[in-house]
């Protein structure tokens, strides 16, 4: 559920056969059809671009007529949706952009896992623009290109695994990516080419060097989000509840000013992160923060 693993795996040639059944699954798309015209839009991007230009890329895929985002929503909190939300308004705005003529312009759909309850017991919903008081659905009347939204209940079929439920092959194939456990992505891939090759690449992972760089950030940046938050919303801290995060954390940087900083580093150090990567988190001098950790 990593993003950054969940979108190294599903770019992965050896697992095409996996996301062609994954895409297939929740789109209802025929199979075929995505085969022979999957395009992935920023594959071509390296990491070094990125890194350069400040952008950070979405998972995102042409198939004949549409555009897919794909997103991988680990925990929920306020304001996500309103962030995958402005990710297809974005796409939308940059076919326009391109003067793309308005019929020949592509659907917009957004496939979201979410390792989270949301809405009902379905483990796949399908959302589209309605009429309230009918009930119409406006693409059945006219050709337009109404976003298309899914949202994928991955927690849903985590508790029917531990329940010991019997899974369909599909579910099996969301089921693997909440799992990194070794014995367990063996024995949910058991028997199927397109599932083993994303375990295989699944374990490869951990080996690499520079991924465990990027597992090492992740953590350090849910960290400080968790703190910040913890702080924001802890009785008697009238002055930063109020305050909060202005901004928020974007990607795991902190664009806000809390009264907290202090207290918030000295909990990174308590937690063994190293001086210059508080200093770039939080904004403090270094030789602040190490003041505060020879007081602490």
């Amino acid at each position: 559920m990593s993003d950054v693993v969940f979108k190294s795996v599903l770019q992965d040639k050896s697992c095409e056969d996996y996301l062609v059944d994954i895409i297939e699954g929740i789109t209802k798309i025929d199979k075929e059809c995505i085969k022979r015209n999957l395009v992935f839009k920023n594959s071509e991007l390296t990491k070094e671009e990125i890194e350069e230009k400040g952008k950070i890329t979405d998972l995102l895929i042409e198939l004949e007529n549409n555009i897919i985002n794909l997103e991988m929503n680990k925990y929920y909190y306020e304001g996500l949706f309103n962030k995958n939300d402005r990710y297809v308004t974005k796409l939308k705005e940059g076919m326009i952009s391109k003067k793309e003529r308005f019929a020949e312009e592509k659907k917009v759909m957004q496939i979201n896992f979410n390792n989270f309850d949301m809405f009902d017991e379905r483990v796949i919903i399908k959302f589209k623009m309605m009429d309230p008081e009918r009930h119409l659905i406006r693409s059945d009347y006219m050709r337009v290109t109404d976003t298309e939204i899914y949202y994928v209940n991955l927690k849903r079929v985590r508790q029917k695994y531990y329940n010991k439920e019997e899974l369909t092959k599909f579910e099996k194939e969301l089921l693997i990516m909440t799992t990194d456990n070794k014995e367990e992505l063996r024995k949910i891939s058991k028997g199927s080419k397109e599932m083993e090759s994303v375990a295989k690449k699944i374990s490869k992972l951990p080996k690499e060097e520079e991924m465990q760089g990027i597992y090492l950030k992740e953590e350090q940046e849910a960290f400080i989000r968790d703190q910040i938050r913890a702080y924001a919303m802890t009785d008697g801290h009238a002055a930063g509840k109020k305050e909060g995060i202005k901004e928020g954390i974007k990607e795991g940087k902190l664009v806000g000013k809390i009264e907290s900083k202090k207290e918030i580093a000295l909990n990174m150090l308590n937690k063994n992160m190293d001086v210059k990567t508080i200093s770039e988190l939080t904004g403090l001098p270094e030789n602040e923060i190490t003041n505060l950790k020879q007081e602490g």
